[in-house]
């Protein structure tokens, strides 16, 4: 029995790098995975790291990504905390109050890099950013250096990783804090979207 064992162990190790290694993507596959559907939800966990505390703030809900439309961002806890992004404008509500329109240019400006990033637009990525892609068996990292104000004076650096989905999102501010993003249980959502999910990308 012992031999048997110490027989499959070995076949197992002799295969695993041929039959278990992971596909190595290209920047245009990781594109095309990312963007094949026109509209997804997930789960997000938020983990922020401030200087000066002990225990990082965290966070968690879902989101709502419609291509063309814009981005639904629910926090669940610690509080609700409802935020839309379109390319026209950006608002939030916060529990069960009522929206409010984020009248600020800078902030639009952050909306519209914000749908770049989760709609994966390299052109308009590379108009904000120095853009720096890896692959490997482990998945691939996308590096994004800001280029120019308003948001070269916030981020000092922005990190997507993952494999068939985004998975990760690291962000690091100019002031040495760390927001990292865990997304997960993506699924594909049909068109059109009810009334109520509609009215989140209202003008």
């Amino acid at each position: 029995m012992r031999a048997w064992l110490r027989v499959s162990l070995l076949l197992l190790a002799a295969l695993s790098p041929v039959c278990l290694q992971a596909k190595v993507l290209s920047q245009d596959e990781v594109r095309q995975l990312l963007s094949q559907h026109q509209a997804q939800r997930a789960q997000f966990e938020q983990e922020k790291q401030v200087a000066g505390l002990s225990q990082p703030l965290r966070a968690s809900g879902d989101l709502l990504l419609v291509r063309g439309k814009g981005l639904w961002w629910h926090q669940q806890a610690p509080f609700e905390l409802g935020l839309s992004l379109t390319d026209q404008r950006m608002s939030q509500r916060v529990g069960q109050g009522r929206a409010e329109v984020i009248d600020n240019p800078q902030l639009l400006e952050f909306s519209k890099m914000l749908l770049a990033l989760f709609g994966s637009d390299e052109q308009a990525l590379a108009r904000y950013f120095e853009l720096a892609f890896q692959s490997g068996e482990q998945g691939w990292t996308l590096t994004l250096t800001p280029l120019a104000p308003p948001l070269d004076k916030v981020f000092a650096r922005l990190g997507l990783s993952g494999g068939e989905q985004l998975d990760r999102l690291l962000i690091v501010d100019k002031q040495g804090d760390e927001t990292l993003i865990h997304f997960s249980h993506w699924q594909t959502v049909n068109l059109p979207l009810p009334p109520e999910q509609e009215a989140h990308f209202a003008p």
